[in-house]
């Protein structure tokens, strides 16, 4: 029988051996796991014992105050190339508003045998469900690959930040473990992040710039105030500077009808609970999304100069810019090996070669792109039960157990076509 034959033949074996019942038991086990950021000690335990029954050799990898990175590797028997599937064990949320219905609760539940729910479920427990299947497929196919295989389960990718008085774990995410990884041997010749994609594939990473503009004003009884002392009424001519600045942001960092996005996130300034004071100082914090080749000093120069520009016009502003987050977009060439390859799956599976797409949210693909891992993004969820794709607000986080299949057996034919198969 010749080779390729043989190969296909086994390609097909290993397809078929994808475990339907085993990703939805598997995506409700991990999301029953409750694991906000700075909380994923337990999780990354039960992932790390999982990847162990797969068949993988595992590392622990401490990150700080009970937080691990999950790491197994399924070692090639050489003449293949190696890769990396990662995910993050961190959510969102915790229980916090498990009120809202099933997709916000720490808590699989199956829905109509078509859709699993639960917080967790979208991003990316069903992903990291996938990864471990894929590999039992193959194994149970008795396939040995020619090149190493690591799966990585991180700690801390959910965007948040330390920042003032919220400070701790909790805090501390936006690739802290995924950066650890990469820097502490969890290396491949590629990556693949099943990040929430509805199955389009991201190889273009945008970034995130956070700025803080300070406007201090006067601590005074309401008895002696100013209306041009008080910070906050102060901030009025900052936010309008910002909302103008948007705008030509927007249009000026246009690719086709993508732009990156610019949120006024947050406005902090006063004392609730003191009312006859006038406040002394007004913060107002800002997320700006970049495109992969645009800097973050970038964004820090472009914010301070609106800023200054107000100043200079009001002298009594005095308000104040600094950068508190930095995460420049990252990407690989469309036409990068390792698209090539999840296009050539993807096409054998379904038909057709996955929609390229990017993203405006982050992921951890710009971190470890950056230490050259080639890195995509490219997940099963991210369609939603009443329609449209994306996130859902209404019903929280869920994904179609058909698409999770589709993927999982897709996974399968890139790991077999990357890595080779050991002769």
């Amino acid at each position: 029988m010749a080779a390729s034959v043989q190969g296909n033949l086994l390609v097909d074996q290993a397809v078929d051996q994808v475990d339907r019942d085993r990703l939805i038991s598997l995506t409700i086990d991990l999301t029953n796991i409750p694991s906000p950021t700075g909380e994923e000690g337990e999780i990354a335990r039960a992932y790390l014992d999982t990847l162990s029954d797969a068949g993988l050799t595992t590392t622990l990898q401490a990150i700080g105050d009970d937080r691990y990175n999950a790491v197994g590797i399924l070692e090639g028997q050489g003449g293949g190339k190696s890769l990396m599937f990662n995910g993050h064990l961190d959510t969102s949320f915790g229980n916090d508003f498990a009120d809202r219905g099933p997709g916000f609760k720490t808590e699989g539940q199956l829905l109509d045998d078509q859709w699993i729910f639960g917080m967790g479920t979208f991003n990316m427990k069903s992903s990291l469900a996938a990864y471990i299947v894929a590999v039992e497929a193959i194994r149970a196919a008795g396939i040995q690959l020619g090149g190493d295989l690591i799966i990585a389960g991180v700690a801390g990718e959910i965007e948040k930040a330390p920042v003032e008085d919220f400070d701790g774990p909790n805090y501390q995410g936006y690739g802290v473990g995924s950066k650890h990884l990469v820097t502490h041997g969890g290396v491949a010749e590629a990556c693949i992040i099943g990040e929430p994609t509805n199955m389009k594939l991201v190889a273009a990473h945008c970034g995130s710039s956070w700025v803080k503009i300070n406007i201090p004003g006067k601590l005074v009884h309401t008895a002696w105030s100013d209306p041009k002392d008080n910070a906050i009424l102060k901030s009025r001519k900052i936010l309008d500077g910002i909302d103008q600045w948007t705008v030509d942001y927007q249009n000026r960092n246009s690719i086709g009808n993508f732009s990156p996005k610019v949120n006024v996130a947050a406005i902090d300034g006063g004392w609730a609970w003191r009312g006859a004071r006038a406040p002394d100082s007004c913060s107002i914090y800002i997320d700006i999304r970049t495109l992969p080749e645009v800097m973050p000093i970038q964004i820090l120069k472009e914010i301070r100069g609106v800023v200054n520009e107000i100043n200079s016009e009001n002298p009594d502003i005095g308000a104040t810019t600094k950068l508190y987050v930095s995460n420049p977009g990252t990407s690989i060439p469309d036409d990068h090996d390792l698209v090539r390859h999840i296009n050539a799956a993807h096409s054998a599976e379904l038909g057709h070669p996955a929609e390229l797409s990017m993203e405006v949210w982050c992921s951890d693909a710009m971190h470890i792109n950056r230490y050259g891992v080639p890195s995509v993004n490219y997940g099963a969820a991210g369609r939603i039960r009443e329609g449209g794709e994306g996130w859902s607000t209404q019903q929280g986080e869920h994904v179609h157990i058909g698409d999770l299949v589709d993927i999982t057996k897709v996974y399968v034919r890139v790991i077999l076509a990357w890595c080779g198969i050991a002769t």
